[in-house]
C-alpha cells in the first residue's frame, strides 16, 4: 500500500513548483506585456500618456442599442497625476469630439477620467496599450469600452 501522506506531499510540492512557471508562461503567451512592465511610468510615478491612442470599441446605450466603431483619444497636456484632451468617436453621423480631464495615483494603479456627461476609467496594458470604459447616466445612459493602441508620433 502506498505512504499517502508523503504522495500528498509530493503532489503539494510539485503543484507549488508549477505555479511560477505557468504565471510566466501566461505572462509571456499574450500580445501584452506583463502589469509589471509598466514601464511608461517614471520613477516619480508619472505615466507618459502624452500623445494619440486608437482602437475599436463598443458601445450599448439604453435607447439606441449596440454600436461599434473607433475611438481616439488624444492626450494634449499632464501636469503631475493629471492630464487633458479630447476623445473622438466614430457614430452614423460622423466623428464626435469631446473634451475631458483626467487623474491617476503614482503609478497608474487607478486611472480615471471625467467629460461632461460620464466618467472614464482607464488601465494602462503596457506603454503602448491603454484599455478605457465610459459610463454615462441618466436618459439614454450608456457604457463603451474599448482598447487603445499608443499611435508613433509622424
Amino acid at each position: 500500500m502506498p505512504n499517502l501522506p508523503r504522495m500528498r506531499l509530493m503532489t503539494i510540492l510539485s503543484l507549488a513548483c508549477s505555479i511560477p512557471l505557468l504565471s510566466v508562461a501566461f505572462a509571456s503567451a499574450g500580445e501584452t506585456e506583463p502589469l509589471s512592465g509598466r514601464a511608461a511610468a517614471s520613477p516619480s510615478g508619472q505615466l507618459a500618456l502624452l500623445g494619440t491612442w486608437t482602437g475599436h470599441r463598443e458601445r450599448i446605450a439604453s435607447t439606441d442599442g449596440y454600436r461599434s466603431g473607433t475611438s481616439t483619444l488624444r492626450v494634449t497636456q499632464q501636469k503631475g497625476l493629471t492630464f487633458k484632451g479630447t476623445m473622438t468617436w466614430s457614430t452614423p453621423d460622423g466623428p464626435i469630439t469631446e473634451p475631458l480631464v483626467g487623474a491617476y495615483t503614482p503609478g497608474g494603479n487607478l486611472i480615471t477620467g471625467a467629460d461632461e456627461e460620464g466618467t472614464y476609467t482607464f488601465s494602462l496594458v503596457n506603454a503602448r496599450t491603454l484599455d478605457y470604459c465610459y459610463a454615462e447616466a441618466g436618459d439614454g445612459y450608456r457604457t463603451t469600452c474599448a482598447r487603445l493602441k499608443k499611435q508613433s508620433p509622424k
